[in-house]
Order: C-alpha cells, then sequence, then structure tokens
C-alpha cells in the first residue's frame, strides 16, 4: 500500500478522533512537536525502525517524543500506530495531520524569503495584508528565511502563489534575454 494513502488515513483519523475530544489543537501542537522530535533527535527514527523495541516502549518514544505528558487522545493514537505496526510511518502521519488541520481550520502558511533579516514590523505588516485581502476568510503564518544568494529583493510563498521579486531572478531573466538577443543576431 502507499505511504501517502497510509498517512492520509491514519491522520484523518486523529483528526476525527480530536475533534471529537475537542482536542485538535493540543494534538496539533504535540504532532508539530514530534515533526521537530523528528528533525532534531535522530535517534528517534532509529528507535522506531528497530524490529526488536518492544511496543511498549516505541508507544513511550512516540509520546515521549511530541509531549513531556501527552494528551490521552495523542498516547491512544500512538499506541493504535504501534499496535498496527506502522510506527515507520509515523513522521508521514504527522504532516498529514498538519496539512489536514490546517485546511480544517483555514490556516494558510506563507514563507518570505530575503537576502537581510526581514523586520518584525514588515512581517506583521505582510501577514495583515493577506489576511485582509482573503476578506479574513484565512489564518496567515508567516515564516521568514535569509537567503543571501537573492542578492536583494524577496520571495513570497503562500499556497500555490510564487512571487520572486529577488535581484537574483530579474539578473538571470536579463542574461536570458541577452542570450536570446545574441541567438538572433548570430
Amino acid at each position: 500500500m502507499d505511504i501517502g494513502v497510509i498517512a492520509k488515513r491514519y491522520a484523518k483519523a486523529l483528526l476525527a478522533f480530536a475533534v471529537m475530544q475537542k482536542q485538535e489543537d493540543t494534538v496539533y501542537k504535540e504532532v508539530l512537536q514530534l515533526i521537530d522530535s523528528y528533525k532534531n533527535v535522530p535517534q528517534v527514527s532509529t528507535l522506531l525502525g528497530n524490529p526488536l523495541l518492544p511496543q511498549s516502549q516505541k508507544e513511550k518514544v512516540i509520546c515521549q517524543a511530541a509531549a513531556i505528558n501527552p494528551s490521552t487522545v495523542f498516547q491512544k493514537f500512538a499506541q493504535l500506530v504501534v499496535a498496527h505496526r506502522r510506527e515507520s510511518y509515523m513522521l508521514f502521519i504527522a504532516h498529514s495531520y498538519i496539512s489536514l488541520y490546517q485546511e480544517m481550520k483555514h490556516i494558510s502558511i506563507g514563507k518570505l524569503i530575503t537576502a537581510v533579516p526581514a523586520s518584525k514590523t514588515v512581517a506583521a505588516r505582510l501577514e495583515k495584508m493577506i489576511e485582509e485581502q482573503s476578506q479574513g476568510s484565512v489564518d496567515v503564518i508567516l515564516e521568514t528565511a535569509v537567503d543571501p544568494s537573492i542578492v536583494g529583493g524577496f520571495i513570497f510563498q503562500i499556497d500555490d502563489l510564487r512571487l520572486d521579486a529577488s535581484v537574483r531572478s530579474q539578473f538571470n531573466q536579463i542574461k536570458k534575454q541577452f542570450i536570446e538577443k545574441n541567438k538572433r543576431i548570430i
């Protein structure tokens, strides 16, 4: 079976159960922490992939990676995942849950890439502008990143929209036009 199908199925089940228990926001935070643990603690993935580790230990690893005191919803979900031997899919399930939760809550993640760090006021104004454009139907979480290779300007991404106003892309466009023009001359 496809990993994406399995992950989405389990994520839907977790979201439905969390909503039923009115714990979807708590579980969202736990799942974000779990993803962060996967990134920063490589042993999480190693332990969950170890066939010799007992199921009870795998459940503890998943729960401890998610929170110091995980919710009962998350604990029961970890038990379900391990009982069905799907612990190796846990990271994929977590990402699917995040996507489903954000879709349900109408949250969009925007990313602003600049050559130098953007000020907090610029980021806040951009968030506010996007929320106003959507007439309040979408909450925006803006992530900022610094990439000196863009030289100047910015790159902004949200959902399927990408606005590249970087100096690097403008240089590349000029270079492309110059090459095309010189091909015609030769």
